[in-house]
């Protein structure tokens, strides 16, 4: 059986709400009583419940975040980023990957609803957002990766396609490069396979 807070408690010479005290508010006590919960602690093995904490508090200390492929090098790149900055806020990322279908996405929203995530962080398969419109709708915030809601309601982190092709094309053109064509995935709106040849420049007469 699991050790609990009021066997921490008796093994202390505590109370159980001087137990809860040293877990969540340490400077409530004096330093003597911290250590003795501390070292029964650490006698009987107790690992707190967090599912508990977060259930009377209403929020976890999660973020979700959903992805179309985590295969893609590019959206593990970004879940790594995630990662980090939210462990410098002492929180955890659960990362879930769509494959790019529709049941799949909702399934998981639907899953971090339930889990009282503090918000998700998506890169979502279309334009048409009515589910995420929803999850906003009860008080869940959510931010765009790599796409941008149509009417610009939600907030959005993206990399400027525009900007990063014109400073790729112009590096290659700086270097004499004339016969320049791009081949890329599927486009954000169409999501199909699109390609593109650059003229070849005239020469000066």
């Amino acid at each position: 059986m699991a050790v609990s807070v009021r066997d921490v408690a008796a093994a202390a010479s505590v109370s159980v709400g001087t137990v809860s005290n040293v877990l969540n508010r340490p400077d409530r006590v004096a330093p003597d009583t911290v250590a003795r919960v501390l070292a029964a602690i650490d006698e009987l093995g107790f690992v707190r419940n967090d599912a508990a904490r977060q259930l009377r508090a209403g929020r976890s200390r999660s973020i979700g975040l959903v992805v179309l492929d985590v295969r893609n090098p590019f959206f593990t790149e970004v879940a790594s980023g995630a990662e980090e900055r939210a462990a410098a806020d002492g929180m955890s990322i659960l990362l879930a990957s769509s494959n790019d279908d529709a049941e799949r996405e909702r399934a998981y929203l639907d899953l971090f609803e339930e889990q009282r995530v503090l918000g998700v962080l998506i890169s979502p398969r279309g334009e048409d957002q009515p589910r995420l419109a929803l999850a906003r709708s009860r008080g869940m915030p959510v931010v765009l990766v790599d796409r941008e809601s149509e009417d610009h309601t939600i907030s959005s982190v993206a990399v400027d396609d525009v900007v990063g092709g014109a400073m790729a094309v112009r590096h290659l053109l700086e270097r004499g490069r004339r016969r320049i064509a791009f081949i890329g995935g599927r486009g954000r709106r169409d999501r199909s396979p699109t390609a593109w040849r650059a003229p070849a420049e005239r020469s000066p007469r």
